[in-house]
Protein backbone atom coordinates (compact mmCIF):
# COMPACT_ATOMS: atom_id res chain seq x y z
CA UNK A 1 0.00 0.00 0.00
CA UNK A 2 1.54 3.13 -1.25
CA UNK A 3 5.30 4.10 -1.06
CA UNK A 4 7.58 2.45 1.13
CA UNK A 5 10.59 4.12 2.32
CA UNK A 6 13.90 2.88 4.08
CA UNK A 7 16.57 4.57 6.22
CA UNK A 8 20.29 4.69 4.41
CA UNK A 9 20.93 1.91 7.20
CA UNK A 10 18.24 -0.44 5.77
CA UNK A 11 19.69 -0.08 2.23
CA UNK A 12 23.18 -0.87 3.85
CA UNK A 13 22.08 -3.81 5.40
CA UNK A 14 20.41 -5.05 2.31
CA UNK A 15 22.88 -4.84 -0.27
CA UNK A 16 25.72 -5.95 1.69
CA UNK A 17 25.03 -10.06 1.68
CA UNK A 18 25.04 -9.56 -2.33
CA UNK A 19 28.06 -7.16 -2.33
CA UNK A 20 29.53 -9.91 -0.75
CA UNK A 21 28.30 -12.76 -3.23
CA UNK A 22 29.96 -10.56 -5.81
CA UNK A 23 26.51 -9.45 -7.29
CA UNK A 24 27.40 -6.53 -9.45
CA UNK A 25 24.66 -4.18 -8.04
CA UNK A 26 27.28 -0.36 -9.16
CA UNK A 27 26.80 -2.14 -12.84
CA UNK A 28 22.80 -2.20 -12.29
CA UNK A 29 22.77 1.26 -10.76
CA UNK A 30 25.21 2.97 -13.10
CA UNK A 31 23.22 1.31 -16.11
CA UNK A 32 19.76 1.80 -14.75
CA UNK A 33 20.35 5.33 -14.55
CA UNK A 34 22.52 6.07 -17.58
CA UNK A 35 19.14 4.49 -19.54
CA UNK A 36 17.00 6.27 -17.52
CA UNK A 37 18.53 9.45 -17.64
CA UNK A 38 18.35 8.74 -21.62
CA UNK A 39 14.93 8.10 -21.57
CA UNK A 40 13.78 11.08 -19.19
CA UNK A 41 15.77 13.79 -21.78
CA UNK A 42 14.21 11.89 -25.12
CA UNK A 43 11.04 12.28 -23.59
CA UNK A 44 11.23 16.02 -22.89
CA UNK A 45 13.29 16.95 -26.23
CA UNK A 46 12.70 14.02 -28.75
CA UNK A 47 16.06 12.75 -28.27
CA UNK A 48 18.65 12.37 -26.62
CA UNK A 49 21.47 12.14 -29.22
CA UNK A 50 23.95 14.99 -29.97
CA UNK A 51 23.08 16.18 -26.39
CA UNK A 52 25.21 17.19 -23.62
CA UNK A 53 25.25 15.91 -20.35
CA UNK A 54 27.30 17.29 -17.32
CA UNK A 55 28.06 14.99 -14.07
CA UNK A 56 28.99 16.62 -11.08
CA UNK A 57 31.09 13.78 -9.54
CA UNK A 58 31.88 12.93 -5.94
CA UNK A 59 34.79 10.99 -4.76
CA UNK A 60 32.46 7.32 -3.67
CA UNK A 61 30.58 4.85 -5.09
CA UNK A 62 27.56 7.48 -6.28
CA UNK A 63 30.40 9.45 -7.95
CA UNK A 64 31.24 5.87 -9.49
CA UNK A 65 27.88 5.39 -10.86
CA UNK A 66 27.57 8.48 -12.16
CA UNK A 67 30.87 7.94 -14.14
CA UNK A 68 29.68 4.56 -15.43
CA UNK A 69 25.98 5.85 -16.67
CA UNK A 70 28.32 8.74 -18.19
CA UNK A 71 30.26 5.76 -20.28
CA UNK A 72 26.57 4.46 -21.09
CA UNK A 73 25.11 7.97 -22.53
CA UNK A 74 27.96 8.22 -24.66
CA UNK A 75 27.30 5.06 -26.28
CA UNK A 76 23.82 6.95 -26.58
CA UNK A 77 25.48 9.55 -28.60
CA UNK A 78 25.80 12.25 -26.11
CA UNK A 79 28.62 14.60 -25.55
CA UNK A 80 29.66 14.05 -21.82
CA UNK A 81 32.00 16.32 -19.19
CA UNK A 82 32.68 15.13 -15.85
CA UNK A 83 33.47 17.63 -13.15
CA UNK A 84 35.67 15.80 -10.48
CA UNK A 85 34.70 17.99 -7.49
CA UNK A 86 37.34 15.95 -5.04
CA UNK A 87 40.65 15.08 -5.26
CA UNK A 88 39.95 11.51 -5.60
CA UNK A 89 37.30 9.46 -7.53
CA UNK A 90 35.79 6.16 -8.07
CA UNK A 91 38.95 4.93 -10.32
CA UNK A 92 37.36 2.10 -12.46
CA UNK A 93 33.95 4.59 -12.77
CA UNK A 94 36.72 7.17 -13.87
CA UNK A 95 38.79 4.31 -16.33
CA UNK A 96 35.19 3.31 -18.44
CA UNK A 97 34.45 7.12 -18.91
CA UNK A 98 37.49 8.20 -20.52
CA UNK A 99 37.73 5.14 -22.21
CA UNK A 100 34.24 5.80 -23.83
CA UNK A 101 35.25 9.38 -24.91
CA UNK A 102 33.69 11.57 -22.14
CA UNK A 103 35.60 14.60 -20.98
CA UNK A 104 36.80 15.36 -17.79
CA UNK A 105 37.23 18.54 -15.76
CA UNK A 106 38.89 18.34 -12.62
CA UNK A 107 38.72 20.95 -10.12
CA UNK A 108 41.40 20.72 -8.38
CA UNK A 109 43.75 21.79 -11.17
CA UNK A 110 41.76 25.22 -10.86
CA UNK A 111 41.63 28.30 -8.51
CA UNK A 112 37.84 27.83 -6.84
CA UNK A 113 36.82 30.94 -8.72
CA UNK A 114 38.07 29.56 -12.10
CA UNK A 115 36.42 26.05 -10.85
CA UNK A 116 33.00 28.13 -10.18
CA UNK A 117 33.23 29.70 -13.27
CA UNK A 118 34.21 26.85 -15.78
CA UNK A 119 31.40 24.81 -14.36
CA UNK A 120 28.64 27.41 -14.79
CA UNK A 121 29.59 27.79 -17.79
CA UNK A 122 29.63 23.87 -18.90
CA UNK A 123 26.18 23.64 -17.07
CA UNK A 124 24.82 26.38 -19.69
CA UNK A 125 25.66 24.21 -22.51
CA UNK A 126 24.23 20.99 -20.89
CA UNK A 127 20.96 19.53 -21.43
CA UNK A 128 20.87 17.00 -18.62
CA UNK A 129 23.17 18.09 -15.52
CA UNK A 130 23.28 14.57 -13.28
CA UNK A 131 24.51 15.26 -9.34
CA UNK A 132 26.55 12.25 -8.20
CA UNK A 133 28.17 14.38 -5.13
CA UNK A 134 27.09 12.43 -1.92
CA UNK A 135 25.03 9.52 -1.65
CA UNK A 136 22.91 7.32 0.32
CA UNK A 137 25.65 7.76 3.13
CA UNK A 138 26.32 11.04 2.74
CA UNK A 139 26.51 13.10 6.21
CA UNK A 140 26.29 17.12 6.24
CA UNK A 141 26.42 19.25 3.85
CA UNK A 142 28.79 19.91 1.03
CA UNK A 143 32.40 21.28 1.29
CA UNK A 144 33.94 23.61 -0.97
CA UNK A 145 34.71 23.55 -3.87
CA UNK A 146 31.65 21.20 -4.33
CA UNK A 147 29.48 23.47 -2.18
CA UNK A 148 30.25 27.16 -4.10
CA UNK A 149 30.33 24.94 -7.60
CA UNK A 150 26.39 23.77 -6.17
CA UNK A 151 25.53 26.94 -5.19
CA UNK A 152 26.31 28.48 -8.53
CA UNK A 153 24.76 26.05 -10.63
CA UNK A 154 21.66 26.21 -8.32
CA UNK A 155 21.16 29.50 -8.84
CA UNK A 156 21.78 29.52 -12.41
CA UNK A 157 19.44 26.56 -13.29
CA UNK A 158 17.92 25.88 -9.85
CA UNK A 159 15.64 29.22 -9.35
CA UNK A 160 11.84 29.46 -10.39
CA UNK A 161 12.77 31.99 -12.81
CA UNK A 162 15.39 29.65 -14.26
CA UNK A 163 13.14 26.72 -14.31
CA UNK A 164 10.59 29.20 -16.39
CA UNK A 165 13.45 29.58 -19.07
CA UNK A 166 12.91 27.85 -22.76
CA UNK A 167 16.59 26.08 -22.36
CA UNK A 168 16.69 24.60 -18.81
CA UNK A 169 18.26 21.40 -18.14
CA UNK A 170 16.77 18.32 -16.69
CA UNK A 171 18.90 17.95 -13.55
CA UNK A 172 18.87 14.15 -12.33
CA UNK A 173 19.94 13.57 -8.66
CA UNK A 174 21.74 10.51 -8.61
CA UNK A 175 20.46 8.49 -5.22
CA UNK A 176 19.59 11.37 -3.18
CA UNK A 177 20.09 14.90 -4.15
CA UNK A 178 23.58 15.56 -2.23
CA UNK A 179 23.50 17.52 0.86
CA UNK A 180 20.04 16.23 1.37
CA UNK A 181 20.28 13.60 4.69
CA UNK A 182 19.05 10.08 3.31
CA UNK A 183 17.10 9.46 6.53
CA UNK A 184 16.03 12.19 7.81
CA UNK A 185 15.62 15.15 4.94
CA UNK A 186 17.37 17.89 7.18
CA UNK A 187 18.82 19.79 4.40
CA UNK A 188 22.67 21.07 5.16
CA UNK A 189 23.26 23.90 2.57
CA UNK A 190 23.19 24.30 -0.66
CA UNK A 191 21.14 21.72 -2.73
CA UNK A 192 21.09 21.40 -6.78
CA UNK A 193 17.22 21.15 -6.92
CA UNK A 194 16.34 17.76 -9.27
CA UNK A 195 13.66 17.11 -11.88
CA UNK A 196 14.08 13.58 -10.78
CA UNK A 197 15.87 11.84 -8.30
CA UNK A 198 16.69 8.31 -9.31
CA UNK A 199 17.47 5.98 -5.97
CA UNK A 200 18.32 2.26 -5.83
CA UNK A 201 16.98 -0.35 -4.02
CA UNK A 202 14.05 1.35 -1.95
CA UNK A 203 13.03 4.69 -1.69
CA UNK A 204 15.09 6.79 1.20
CA UNK A 205 13.25 8.04 3.79
CA UNK A 206 14.38 11.66 3.42
CA UNK A 207 13.34 11.54 -0.13
CA UNK A 208 9.76 11.86 0.81
CA UNK A 209 10.37 13.59 4.83
CA UNK A 210 12.33 16.36 3.32
CA UNK A 211 10.81 19.78 4.59
CA UNK A 212 11.91 21.34 0.83
CA UNK A 213 10.69 18.08 -1.30
CA UNK A 214 10.36 20.38 -4.19
CA UNK A 215 14.52 19.64 -4.44
CA UNK A 216 13.64 15.80 -5.06
CA UNK A 217 10.97 15.87 -7.75
CA UNK A 218 9.69 13.25 -9.11
CA UNK A 219 10.94 9.88 -7.71
CA UNK A 220 12.32 6.87 -9.62
CA UNK A 221 12.82 3.85 -7.58
CA UNK A 222 15.71 0.78 -9.36
CA UNK A 223 15.37 -2.00 -7.43
CA UNK A 224 18.54 -3.63 -8.60
CA UNK A 225 16.77 -6.80 -8.30
CA UNK A 226 17.38 -6.96 -4.30
CA UNK A 227 14.09 -5.08 -3.16
CA UNK A 228 12.29 -7.68 -1.82
CA UNK A 229 14.98 -8.63 0.53
CA UNK A 230 14.07 -5.16 2.44
CA UNK A 231 13.00 -5.01 5.65
CA UNK A 232 9.87 -3.39 7.16
CA UNK A 233 9.33 0.21 5.47
CA UNK A 234 10.91 3.39 7.53
CA UNK A 235 7.79 5.35 6.94
CA UNK A 236 4.83 5.18 4.36
CA UNK A 237 3.55 7.47 1.54
CA UNK A 238 0.00 6.91 1.05
CA UNK A 239 -1.56 7.41 -1.96
CA UNK A 240 -4.93 8.66 -3.33
CA UNK A 241 -5.41 4.70 -4.36
CA UNK A 242 -5.22 3.48 -0.76
CA UNK A 243 -8.22 5.96 0.57
CA UNK A 244 -11.29 3.77 0.14
CA UNK A 245 -9.78 0.89 1.49
CA UNK A 246 -8.40 3.47 4.67
CA UNK A 247 -11.25 5.80 5.09
CA UNK A 248 -14.26 4.27 6.49
CA UNK A 249 -16.83 4.85 4.15
CA UNK A 250 -20.45 4.46 4.10
CA UNK A 251 -22.63 0.60 4.29
CA UNK A 252 -25.40 -0.61 3.59
CA UNK A 253 -27.15 -0.42 6.42
CA UNK A 254 -25.77 2.55 8.29
CA UNK A 255 -27.59 4.63 10.17
CA UNK A 256 -26.02 8.03 12.07
CA UNK A 257 -24.95 6.12 14.93
CA UNK A 258 -22.71 3.66 12.80
CA UNK A 259 -21.78 6.29 10.95
CA UNK A 260 -20.19 8.19 14.17
CA UNK A 261 -21.35 10.59 16.60
CA UNK A 262 -18.79 13.94 16.78
CA UNK A 263 -18.82 15.73 20.12
CA UNK A 264 -16.58 19.16 19.89
CA UNK A 265 -15.06 21.19 21.93
CA UNK A 266 -14.56 24.00 19.23
CA UNK A 267 -14.59 27.72 19.14
CA UNK A 268 -15.59 29.99 22.17
CA UNK A 269 -17.65 33.19 22.26
CA UNK A 270 -14.44 34.86 21.50
CA UNK A 271 -13.48 33.09 18.55
CA UNK A 272 -16.58 31.58 16.81
CA UNK A 273 -15.13 31.34 13.84
CA UNK A 274 -12.94 28.19 14.50
CA UNK A 275 -15.61 26.43 15.86
CA UNK A 276 -17.51 27.02 12.73
CA UNK A 277 -15.24 25.80 10.17
CA UNK A 278 -14.24 22.84 11.82
CA UNK A 279 -18.20 21.79 12.73
CA UNK A 280 -18.69 22.53 8.53
CA UNK A 281 -15.85 20.43 7.74
CA UNK A 282 -16.86 17.75 10.08
CA UNK A 283 -20.55 17.55 8.54
CA UNK A 284 -19.39 17.79 5.21
CA UNK A 285 -16.83 15.19 5.50
CA UNK A 286 -20.25 12.70 5.92
CA UNK A 287 -19.71 12.00 10.12
CA UNK A 288 -23.21 10.74 11.33
CA UNK A 289 -23.69 13.32 13.51
CA UNK A 290 -22.09 16.41 14.93
CA UNK A 291 -23.01 17.76 18.41
CA UNK A 292 -21.01 20.64 20.04
CA UNK A 293 -20.81 22.06 23.29
CA UNK A 294 -20.58 25.92 23.80
CA UNK A 295 -22.32 29.33 25.14
CA UNK A 296 -25.54 30.91 23.85
CA UNK A 297 -23.83 33.08 21.52
CA UNK A 298 -21.84 30.74 19.67
CA UNK A 299 -24.88 28.47 19.48
CA UNK A 300 -26.50 31.24 17.62
CA UNK A 301 -24.01 31.28 15.27
CA UNK A 302 -23.99 27.59 14.92
CA UNK A 303 -27.69 27.65 14.11
CA UNK A 304 -27.56 29.83 11.31
CA UNK A 305 -24.08 28.13 9.79
CA UNK A 306 -24.31 24.96 10.64
CA UNK A 307 -27.71 23.82 11.43
CA UNK A 308 -27.32 19.89 11.02
CA UNK A 309 -25.32 20.17 14.07
CA UNK A 310 -26.87 19.62 16.89
CA UNK A 311 -26.28 21.33 20.18
CA UNK A 312 -25.33 19.34 23.87
CA UNK A 313 -26.15 20.90 27.04
CA UNK A 314 -22.15 19.61 28.44
CA UNK A 315 -19.50 17.15 27.96
CA UNK A 316 -20.90 13.33 28.91
CA UNK A 317 -24.36 14.34 28.60
CA UNK A 318 -25.67 12.84 24.83
CA UNK A 319 -23.26 9.75 23.54
CA UNK A 320 -20.61 10.46 21.27
CA UNK A 321 -18.13 8.17 19.83
CA UNK A 322 -15.10 10.40 19.53
CA UNK A 323 -14.39 14.26 20.13
CA UNK A 324 -12.48 17.05 18.06
CA UNK A 325 -11.43 19.51 20.67
CA UNK A 326 -8.95 22.34 20.96
CA UNK A 327 -10.02 24.64 17.83
CA UNK A 328 -10.36 28.43 19.11
CA UNK A 329 -11.74 26.92 22.80
CA UNK A 330 -10.41 29.62 24.75
CA UNK A 331 -10.93 30.41 28.09
CA UNK A 332 -11.45 28.28 31.61
CA UNK A 333 -14.88 27.26 30.80
CA UNK A 334 -13.81 25.60 27.32
CA UNK A 335 -10.41 24.62 29.29
CA UNK A 336 -12.91 22.37 31.33
CA UNK A 337 -14.75 21.24 28.73
CA UNK A 338 -11.46 19.82 27.11
CA UNK A 339 -10.50 18.11 30.46
CA UNK A 340 -13.98 16.50 30.44
CA UNK A 341 -13.61 15.28 27.08
CA UNK A 342 -9.89 14.06 27.65
CA UNK A 343 -10.89 12.06 30.49
CA UNK A 344 -13.90 10.49 28.52
CA UNK A 345 -10.91 8.10 26.99
CA UNK A 346 -13.44 8.39 23.70
CA UNK A 347 -10.80 8.75 20.73
CA UNK A 348 -10.25 12.42 19.74
CA UNK A 349 -8.43 14.79 17.43
CA UNK A 350 -6.60 17.42 19.67
CA UNK A 351 -5.96 20.51 18.25
CA UNK A 352 -4.59 24.19 19.84
CA UNK A 353 -5.07 24.36 23.73
CA UNK A 354 -5.70 20.54 24.21
CA UNK A 355 -2.00 19.76 23.02
CA UNK A 356 -0.44 22.12 25.76
CA UNK A 357 -3.04 20.07 28.17
CA UNK A 358 -1.88 16.61 27.05
CA UNK A 359 1.63 18.04 26.73
CA UNK A 360 1.45 18.60 30.77
CA UNK A 361 -0.14 15.09 31.54
CA UNK A 362 2.58 13.27 29.70
CA UNK A 363 4.91 15.55 31.91
CA UNK A 364 3.36 13.81 34.30
CA UNK A 365 3.36 10.49 33.37
CA UNK A 366 0.19 9.86 31.80
CA UNK A 367 1.06 9.85 27.90
CA UNK A 368 -2.00 9.81 25.61
CA UNK A 369 -2.83 6.15 23.49
CA UNK A 370 -2.78 6.08 19.98
CA UNK A 371 -6.71 6.70 19.54
CA UNK A 372 -5.85 10.40 20.72
CA UNK A 373 -4.59 12.86 17.79
CA UNK A 374 -2.37 15.41 18.20
CA UNK A 375 -2.14 18.02 14.98
CA UNK A 376 0.19 20.60 15.76
CA UNK A 377 2.03 22.88 13.60
CA UNK A 378 5.82 23.51 14.65
CA UNK A 379 5.04 26.30 16.57
CA UNK A 380 2.53 24.44 18.64
CA UNK A 381 4.85 21.45 19.00
CA UNK A 382 7.12 24.14 20.06
CA UNK A 383 5.32 24.81 23.02
CA UNK A 384 4.27 21.39 24.11
CA UNK A 385 7.66 19.97 23.96
CA UNK A 386 8.69 23.01 26.21
CA UNK A 387 5.82 22.47 28.94
CA UNK A 388 7.15 18.42 28.64
CA UNK A 389 10.82 19.42 28.88
CA UNK A 390 10.05 21.99 32.29
CA UNK A 391 7.87 19.98 34.06
CA UNK A 392 8.74 16.52 33.55
CA UNK A 393 10.33 15.05 36.66
CA UNK A 394 13.39 14.03 34.28
CA UNK A 395 13.74 17.49 32.38
CA UNK A 396 14.89 17.49 28.77
CA UNK A 397 16.37 13.93 29.11
CA UNK A 398 13.57 11.39 27.37
CA UNK A 399 13.07 13.92 24.94
CA UNK A 400 16.98 14.54 24.07
CA UNK A 401 16.91 10.49 23.95
CA UNK A 402 13.58 10.07 22.13
CA UNK A 403 15.19 12.72 19.63
CA UNK A 404 18.57 11.09 19.76
CA UNK A 405 16.72 7.92 18.92
CA UNK A 406 14.95 9.51 16.08
CA UNK A 407 17.91 10.75 14.40
CA UNK A 408 18.69 13.76 16.00
CA UNK A 409 22.33 14.00 16.99
CA UNK A 410 23.20 13.90 20.96
CA UNK A 411 25.57 16.59 20.72
CA UNK A 412 23.18 18.94 18.26
CA UNK A 413 20.06 18.86 20.86
CA UNK A 414 18.68 22.44 21.93
CA UNK A 415 20.89 24.21 25.24
CA UNK A 416 17.07 25.21 26.07
CA UNK A 417 16.37 21.48 26.33
CA UNK A 418 13.53 21.60 23.53
CA UNK A 419 13.49 22.17 19.42
CA UNK A 420 12.52 25.58 18.43
CA UNK A 421 10.11 26.32 15.49
CA UNK A 422 12.65 26.21 13.26
CA UNK A 423 14.57 23.11 14.53
CA UNK A 424 11.18 21.25 13.92
CA UNK A 425 10.44 22.86 10.42
CA UNK A 426 14.38 21.63 9.58
CA UNK A 427 13.25 17.78 10.20
CA UNK A 428 9.91 17.32 10.73
CA UNK A 429 9.94 13.84 10.56
CA UNK A 430 12.45 13.52 13.66
CA UNK A 431 10.49 15.39 15.96
CA UNK A 432 7.28 14.67 14.84
CA UNK A 433 8.41 11.02 16.07
CA UNK A 434 10.40 12.31 18.87
CA UNK A 435 7.08 14.09 20.03
CA UNK A 436 5.03 10.60 19.97
CA UNK A 437 7.73 9.21 22.18
CA UNK A 438 7.33 11.67 24.51
CA UNK A 439 3.79 12.87 24.46
CA UNK A 440 2.32 9.27 23.08
CA UNK A 441 -0.85 9.19 21.03
CA UNK A 442 -1.03 10.16 17.25
CA UNK A 443 1.24 13.04 16.13
CA UNK A 444 0.30 14.55 13.25
CA UNK A 445 2.68 17.84 12.47
CA UNK A 446 1.45 19.72 10.02
CA UNK A 447 3.75 21.46 7.45
CA UNK A 448 4.71 22.00 3.64
CA UNK A 449 5.71 18.12 4.40
CA UNK A 450 3.32 16.49 7.17
CA UNK A 451 4.31 13.93 9.17
CA UNK A 452 1.79 11.47 11.25
CA UNK A 453 4.06 9.37 13.29
CA UNK A 454 1.70 6.58 15.04
CA UNK A 455 3.23 4.24 18.09
CA UNK A 456 4.59 1.62 15.29
CA UNK A 457 4.11 3.19 12.09
CA UNK A 458 5.20 6.71 10.07
CA UNK A 459 3.17 7.56 6.88
CA UNK A 460 4.42 11.41 5.22
CA UNK A 461 2.52 13.23 3.43
CA UNK A 462 2.86 16.52 1.08
CA UNK A 463 1.67 18.21 -2.52
CA UNK A 464 -1.45 20.34 -0.80
CA UNK A 465 -1.89 23.64 -2.84
CA UNK A 466 0.52 25.88 -1.06
CA UNK A 467 -2.78 28.28 -0.80
CA UNK A 468 -3.96 26.23 2.18
CA UNK A 469 -1.07 28.29 4.10
CA UNK A 470 -4.31 30.66 5.89
CA UNK A 471 -5.62 31.28 8.73
CA UNK A 472 -8.24 28.48 9.66
CA UNK A 473 -7.03 25.90 7.01
CA UNK A 474 -6.11 23.63 10.46
CA UNK A 475 -9.69 24.06 11.86
CA UNK A 476 -10.97 22.91 8.47
CA UNK A 477 -8.75 19.44 9.02
CA UNK A 478 -9.45 19.22 12.49
CA UNK A 479 -13.20 18.64 11.27
CA UNK A 480 -11.83 16.31 8.22
CA UNK A 481 -10.09 14.13 10.87
CA UNK A 482 -12.78 14.13 13.75
CA UNK A 483 -15.20 12.78 10.85
CA UNK A 484 -13.14 9.92 10.15
CA UNK A 485 -11.77 9.04 14.03
CA UNK A 486 -15.52 8.95 14.78
CA UNK A 487 -16.77 6.61 11.87
CA UNK A 488 -13.79 4.84 12.70
CA UNK A 489 -14.50 4.24 16.55
CA UNK A 490 -18.21 3.24 15.47
CA UNK A 491 -16.74 0.50 13.54
CA UNK A 492 -14.06 -0.60 16.80
CA UNK A 493 -17.58 -0.26 18.58
CA UNK A 494 -19.33 -2.39 16.47
CA UNK A 495 -17.46 -4.95 16.25
CA UNK A 496 -16.07 -3.86 12.73
CA UNK A 497 -12.64 -3.10 13.68
CA UNK A 498 -9.77 -4.44 15.83
CA UNK A 499 -9.42 -2.26 18.63
CA UNK A 500 -5.92 -3.63 18.81
CA UNK A 501 -4.47 -2.24 15.47
CA UNK A 502 -3.23 1.24 17.64
CA UNK A 503 -1.74 1.97 14.44
CA UNK A 504 -5.29 2.24 12.66
CA UNK A 505 -5.98 5.51 14.00
CA UNK A 506 -2.76 7.07 12.32
CA UNK A 507 -3.63 5.47 9.00
CA UNK A 508 -6.93 7.08 8.98
CA UNK A 509 -5.71 10.40 9.77
CA UNK A 510 -2.97 10.09 6.73
CA UNK A 511 -5.96 9.14 4.89
CA UNK A 512 -7.77 12.60 5.91
CA UNK A 513 -4.50 14.05 4.76
CA UNK A 514 -5.68 12.60 1.21
CA UNK A 515 -9.13 14.63 1.87
CA UNK A 516 -6.99 17.74 2.27
CA UNK A 517 -5.12 18.01 -0.49
CA UNK A 518 -7.68 16.57 -3.22
CA UNK A 519 -9.94 19.68 -2.12
CA UNK A 520 -7.29 22.07 -2.07
CA UNK A 521 -6.81 21.27 -5.95
CA UNK A 522 -10.08 21.07 -7.18
CA UNK A 523 -9.60 24.13 -8.74
CA UNK A 524 -6.23 26.73 -9.19
CA UNK A 525 -6.41 29.52 -6.82
CA UNK A 526 -6.81 30.33 -3.18
CA UNK A 527 -8.20 28.11 -1.00
CA UNK A 528 -10.23 30.00 2.39
CA UNK A 529 -11.81 27.42 4.87
CA UNK A 530 -15.45 28.15 3.92
CA UNK A 531 -14.54 27.55 0.24
CA UNK A 532 -12.64 24.20 0.95
CA UNK A 533 -15.28 23.05 2.99
CA UNK A 534 -17.56 23.16 0.16
CA UNK A 535 -14.81 20.92 -1.51
CA UNK A 536 -15.02 18.64 0.89
CA UNK A 537 -17.51 16.52 -0.67
CA UNK A 538 -16.87 16.27 -3.84
CA UNK A 539 -12.82 15.36 -3.24
CA UNK A 540 -14.21 12.45 -0.68
CA UNK A 541 -16.48 11.74 -3.64
CA UNK A 542 -13.48 11.58 -6.12
CA UNK A 543 -11.28 9.85 -3.78
CA UNK A 544 -13.85 7.11 -3.08
CA UNK A 545 -14.59 6.76 -7.12
CA UNK A 546 -18.00 7.03 -6.30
Amino acid sequence: MGLRTYTAEHITQTEKPHLDAGVPLMDRASHGLGETASRLLAERTGTSFGKHALLLVGKGNNGGDTLYAGAYLRSEGMKVTAVLLADGCHDEGLESFTRSGGHVLRVSDMSESDAVRSVVDESDRADLIIDGILGTGGRGGLRSPARDVVAAVGARHGTSEARNRDRKPLVIACDVPSGLDATTGQVHGPVLPADVTVTFIGAKTGLVATPRRSLVGRIVVLDLGIGEDLPAADAEVMQNSDFPSVWPMPREGDQKYSRGVLGTVVGSDDFPGAGLMCLRAAINAGVGMVRYTGGDFLAGTVAVACPEAVRTEAVGVDRVQAWAIGSGATGSVREHDIRAALDSGLPLVADAAAIDILARDAADDSRSGPHVVMTPHAGELEQALEWFSRLNSKGAEPLRQAAEDAGWPREEFPEEGYPSRETIESSPLVWARAAQTVLGGTILLKGPTTVVAGPGRTWVHSGNSFWLATAGSGDTLTGILGAGIAAYAARVENGQADPADHDAWARVTAAGLLVQRAMSRVAPGPVPPTVAAERIPQALGNLAGR
